[in-house]
């Protein structure tokens, strides 16, 4: 079975709404600003000993120890995601204890020392401007959305080691967040691979602009479920 709501609400208040990932350490809960009456949550109980036979990390421990707070950690959507993959083998059990025990005993000290929770949630605002001019920089070149008919091969080339510089800059100030560095570094090596195909030979280049379009969407998509951007109307067709 599921953990229980008690068990939900307690593991979020144990840890202030911040996603437990010391590489993450996101605010997941705060206002709609549409509505005064609406809240924005992107945040989970996340099982650290898998609670199925298959899930990740799983141990015949009982459903009582499984549902338990002990064995709840409260993570972001898209950590919560991350450390199921592969069976968990990259997040192995004594880590995610470890995650737990640390989040719990900063938030305590922040409230016990009167500390400014600023920090925590600085570096979080910080990243998601970064997802923002991802996304600003691949809709300011049209190499991502003018009409293939209108482009020039030469001009499409030097367009797209343009945005893969820009991203470079962008993925270099990433601070902590892997989720979005990795999806920085997608788009960065699907800007490289474009390059590499259409350098010397570029017969094909209507093809791979195509792929790299397609591949670009795909990362926008991410951008905008999991950090709220404003996709540009100008490459907002290329999303799935």
């Amino acid at each position: 079975m599921p953990f229980s709501q008690e068990v939900k609400d307690l593991v979020a208040y144990r840890a202030a709404y911040v996603c437990s990932n010391p590489d993450c350490l996101r605010l997941t809960a705060g206002p709609s600003l549409a509505s005064l009456r609406l809240k924005v949550k992107i945040g989970e109980a996340a099982h650290i000993v898998g609670e199925k036979l298959l899930s990740a990390r799983h141990q015949p421990l009982g459903d009582a120890a499984l549902n338990d707070i002990a064995n709840a950690l409260w993570l972001c959507a898209s950590c919560h995601t991350e450390i199921d993959k592969n069976s968990g083998i990259d997040f192995p059990t004594p880590l995610l204890k470890q995650w737990k025990a640390d989040i719990e005993a900063r938030i305590s000290s922040i409230l016990k020392t009167h500390q400014s929770p600023l920090p925590l949630y600085e570096r979080s605002s910080s990243n998601s401007t970064i997802a923002q001019n991802v996304a600003d920089i691949i809709g300011n070149h049209g190499a991502f959305f003018q009409q293939l008919a209108y482009e020039n091969p030469s001009a499409v080339l030097d367009s797209v080691k343009i945005v893969r510089m820009k991203l470079d800059r962008q993925h270099r100030q990433v601070s902590g967040d892997t989720r979005l560095r990795s999806i920085v570094k997608a788009l960065h090596d699907a800007c490289r691979e474009y390059m590499n195909e259409n350098s010397v030979d570029c017969s094909f280049w209507q093809n791979y602009l195509t792929v790299l379009r397609a591949r670009a969407g795909v990362q926008l998509n991410s951008l905008k479920r999991e950090y709220g951007i404003q996709v540009p109307s100008s490459i907002s067709p290329m999303l799935p």
